[in-house]
């Protein structure tokens, strides 16, 4: 006999397919995200060995007479004191705008950064309170309090809470679209089963699911580059991407998702987001847009 269990596919696989139309009779949407991210730095060496603590190669060692990781903490604060404002600059050259997934922790050491992300008219999305506590460690009141501790920060910081939510690590556990759905968020992000969003049902109230991409399913920086790919293979990747996708968005809208890690973004790594952008934006019937405007696009105009 299978054991039962609380099934990824009694949710998320069974969701109906919806029969997308974009705006302006766009064929393909675009979806640039970034990700602005925080680590609690623990001193534990066997927390380190989970593999969510960030950096190229986090210490380690039990007999370290320093237990403090300075480079791996220097590789992480790459991103909220140079990577997002690359990533920014970017964005402007082109007149886009992104969505950016960001940690609450984040929020909080680098504020100047995430007030930058919201006065461009980026959207600020809710990516739990630090990249290394995940949400499959907590307990579903845990959980709860995580998700509205998120919304409070962001809103004093903001003026503004985020309707759209990315776990870290995209690991979110089966209580985690119910939660979302009482406190109001639009969309959640951590699936990767679909090319297109798609709606979940949640006691009664419904919640956009929006496929994201990670380095096996997609254009995902920072997972290519520690599978030893380098800038040029991942614009590569894009353009077969966005090929393939533009091809097959003649019988049905797409969607595309470029993961832009700021942490990962390097002069060379910037010159692959802006030939990226500048390549879909050579295209016609593009839709560019921020993940909140596909959510309620689909949300208002579902048949």
């Amino acid at each position: 006999m299978l054991p039962q269990h609380n099934s990824f596919y009694d949710v998320f696989s069974n969701a109906e397919k919806l029969k997308i139309r974009w705006p302006h009779g766009a064929r393909l949407a675009v979806s640039l995200v970034g990700n602005l991210e925080a680590w609690t730095e623990s001193l534990d060496p066997k927390h380190r060995r989970t593999g969510v603590v960030g950096g190229s190669a986090p210490l380690t060692r039990d007999d370290a007479r320093c237990p403090y990781d300075f480079k791996t903490a220097s590789e992480n604060d790459y991103g909220g004191r140079t990577g997002v404002w690359r990533i920014l600059r970017v964005l402007k050259k082109y007149n886009l705008k992104g969505s950016f997934n960001v940690n609450a922790l984040a929020a909080i050491k680098y504020p100047d950064a995430v007030k930058r992300i919201h006065a461009d008219g980026h959207e600020v999305v809710g990516h739990n309170y630090a990249e290394d506590i995940q949400t499959v460690l907590l307990s579903r009141e845990e959980e709860k309090e995580e998700i509205q501790a998120c919304i409070k920060i962001f809103r004093d910081l903001l003026g503004e809470r985020p309707y759209g939510w990315l776990s870290s690590g995209m690991r979110h556990t089966e209580h985690t679209v119910e939660l979302l759905a009482e406190e109001g968020f639009l969309w959640h992000g951590d699936t990767l089963n679909d090319d297109v969003p798609y709606l979940v049902p949640v006691n009664g109230k419904t919640i956009l699911e929006i496929p994201y991409r990670n380095s096996v399913s997609g254009l995902n920086d920072t997972g290519m580059f520690r599978s030893g790919k380098m800038a040029r293979h991942l614009l590569h990747a894009f353009k077969d991407e966005f090929d393939v996708l533009y091809e097959e968005s003649r019988e049905e809208p797409k969607l595309l998702t470029l993961g832009m890690h700021c942490q990962m973004a390097f002069p060379a790594t910037g010159k692959f987001y802006d030939e990226a952008m500048q390549y879909a934006r050579s295209f016609p019937d593009v839709w560019f847009a921020r993940r909140i405007d596909i959510a309620r696009w689909i949300l208002e105009n579902r048949g």
